[in-house]
């Protein structure tokens, strides 16, 4: 997966007004070599909650089963989203925990950003950090987009 600080993005779009070449397509991407683990790792360190690994005989279950699995895990996440939503006195929010069967088909996807690195630009945010996440939380709950009453960070 790739990420990107949304500082950098606009330090980008600034530095091609000046240093791009007119009517090239750039990819703007961190170096942090993300990954869904990783990610994952963060989300859990910020809201201070766990999840498992399963090993292979599971994972390959899974894969027979996938609608299943995703059934499962929405209802298991909607109802509790959607609970802290009322509670909160959140109407509308374009976050939702439901996860869509075609995310977990293995089909990566990588960009490469070699060519805005070669007209001299570099990304000040390298790898994506819990500091990173939670800025980013803070905003959603600011927003009214975002639960408080999950968003307990440490």
């Amino acid at each position: 997966m790739n990420t990107v600080h949304v500082d950098d993005v606009s330090r980008a779009l600034w530095y091609l007004t000046t240093n791009g070449n007119n009517g090239e397509v750039y990819n703007l991407v961190d170096n942090g070599e993300t990954t869904q683990g990783i990610i994952s790792e963060l989300v859990c360190e910020l809201l201070g909650i766990e999840h498992d690994y399963h090993g292979t005989i599971v994972s390959n279950f899974a894969r027979l089963n996938m609608t299943d699995i995703v059934d499962e895990s929405n209802e298991k996440h909607l109802e509790p989203w959607s609970e802290a939503c009322q509670r909160d006195n959140i109407e509308n929010t374009p976050l939702s925990p439901y996860l869509d069967q075609e995310l977990l088909y293995e089909k990566h996807l990588s960009l490469d950003g070699s060519k805005l690195e070669e007209t001299g630009f570099k990304c000040e945010h390298g790898k994506l950090t819990t500091g990173n996440l939670k800025e980013v939380l803070e905003d959603y709950v600011k927003l009214g987009l975002f639960p408080p009453s999950l968003a307990q960070t440490n």
